[in-house]
């Protein structure tokens, strides 16, 4: 390993290890917006908080215990124009924060509760450092680390801070932003401009969009760019861009870059949208979806994991689409065409390998169609390189529709009555059109749909349960 990338991954493994702290923006739980005068209580909460100006006040319950955060605490003997914390009685704590802060304010045994003021709007955030999303945190997926995202860039500051009202990830919340400069570099044989936050003397920052938007990457990410040389020259590693908050929590009100701060091309370069996030209906069950070749009816299908709660990541490898990352997904779903397909051996050899991976760390996986070979080939340790796939030469006649399954889903409840053959391997095998022929249905398209749909169901609770 070069120098440059293992300075990258002491990077990497540092921001994984502010990610994880047990109250960081991975144990966020919930956010709620606070009326004036009115009394706000979560349920199964240390009390009640009432909003009184740029004050809250905080009453503990009867028989609860609650104290200041450590945060709070430097506060009460250091109170400033950012914030104030002060004991008003043994049951009665009060506190205001600045609008654009935070405080850690209250502590209840594992869980936290933040004040924060937003142009205005005082809130309260629920931190659990037991939430479901920071225990099963492993990893965020990156981009294969490349010296080509590498650029040296000029940076120019503003004769004064140029104040902009910009939007946040939280609909309905505008900040204020204090633009401080920008930086020209050259990158894909195009000049390129971006406008920076931060202060010279302290570090520069940039909010940008580009082409992985909403594909790839999340809405937005940002990169941190340190400080400017004597001759105003700073360094642009777009292996270190990294997701906002806001990628990971409903909960945060990050501010969105300026309109002009788009890149007009693709930066698949540093952190990609997490695969473990959370939604206000709760942490999500994130599945891979390798489509080895065109498969009819598999749209229909996804539609189907997604009605299960299942967060699909839908990958087209016949179409040149790169494979993600693996950690974090709950399990990994192949299909492929009956035709099979013409993936080149080093394809092939890449989807061999992962699922190698993915069955010995004991992740569901299934194969349809053609990929099922993919499946049987990874647990035999054997690799698929030369050659046209069909699904030709499976251990039985399975008909017009196989299905494979790794060992442990085969062996689970809800699907052993279903396997037909079980390979000395572990993986088995499932006749779809069997199935289909006991499906109480007028038509045979209306048995097939019942046959998936019950296959899907089955298998999402699987996953939603394992996970």
């Amino acid at each position: 390993m070069d120098q440059y990338t293992a300075e990258w991954h002491e990077w990497h493994d540092a921001r994984l290890s502010a990610l994880a702290t047990p109250f960081g923006w991975l144990s966020l739980t919930g956010l709620t917006w606070l009326d004036e005068g009115e009394t706000t209580a979560w349920e199964g909460g240390p009390g009640t908080f009432v909003r009184d100006g740029e004050w809250v006040h905080f009453t503990l319950a009867p028989g609860t215990s609650a104290g200041p955060g450590k945060d709070a605490l430097e506060i009460m003997g250091r109170p400033g124009p950012a914030a104030e914390v002060r004991v008003d009685s043994d049951d009665r704590m009060s506190a205001r924060v600045a609008p654009g802060e935070s405080l850690n304010w209250i502590l209840v045994g594992h869980v936290l509760y933040e004040l924060l003021n937003r142009d205005g709007s005082i809130g309260l955030r629920r931190h659990d450092s037991k939430a479901p999303l920071l225990s099963r945190f492993i990893d965020v997926p990156t981009f294969p680390v490349s010296q080509d995202w590498v650029v040296r860039a000029a940076f120019t500051p503003y004769p004064q801070p140029e104040p902009r009202r910009i939007a946040s990830a939280m609909p309905g919340i505008e900040l204020d932003e204090q633009l401080s400069g920008e930086v020209e570099f050259e990158l894909a044989g195009h000049t390129h401009r971006l406008r920076t936050t931060g202060c010279p003397g302290s570090g520069l920052t940039v909010r940008f969009h580009d082409y992985t938007n909403g594909v790839t990457t999340a809405t937005w990410r940002t990169l941190n760019i340190g400080l400017p040389d004597a001759g105003n020259s700073v360094i642009l590693d777009f292996n270190r861009v990294y997701n906002d908050p806001f990628a990971f929590t409903p909960y945060a009100t990050c501010p969105a870059p300026v309109p002009e701060n788009i890149l007009p091309l693709a930066v698949e370069a540093g952190e990609r949208r997490p695969t473990q996030t959370l939604s206000e209906a709760g942490i999500n069950t994130p599945v891979l979806v390798i489509e080895t070749s065109p498969t009819p009816g598999v749209e229909s299908i996804l539609a189907r994991f997604d009605e299960n709660g299942l967060e699909v990541t839908h990958v087209q490898v016949a179409e040149g689409e790169a494979l993600p990352p693996l950690a974090g997904f709950a399990a990994v779903v192949l299909f492929g065409g009956f035709e099979g397909d013409d993936l080149s051996a080093e394809r092939r050899a890449e989807i061999t390998e992962l699922l190698t991976d993915v069955m010995a760390t004991r992740l569901p996986v299934v194969g349809g169609g053609s990929a099922a070979q993919y499946l049987t080939h990874a647990a035999a340790h054997d690799t698929l390189t030369a050659g046209r796939l069909t699904f030709e030469g499976t251990p039985a006649d399975l008909g017009r529709l196989p299905l494979a399954v790794s060992a442990d889903i085969a062996d689970d409840g809800l699907f052993r009555a279903n396997i037909s053959t079980l390979g000395s391997d572990g993986i088995g095998y499932i006749e779809i059109d069997k199935l289909a022929d006991e499906a109480p249905a007028a038509t045979r398209n209306e048995s097939l749909t019942i046959t998936w749909r019950d296959l899907v169901e089955r298998f999402a609770r699987l996953v939603h349960t394992n996970f």
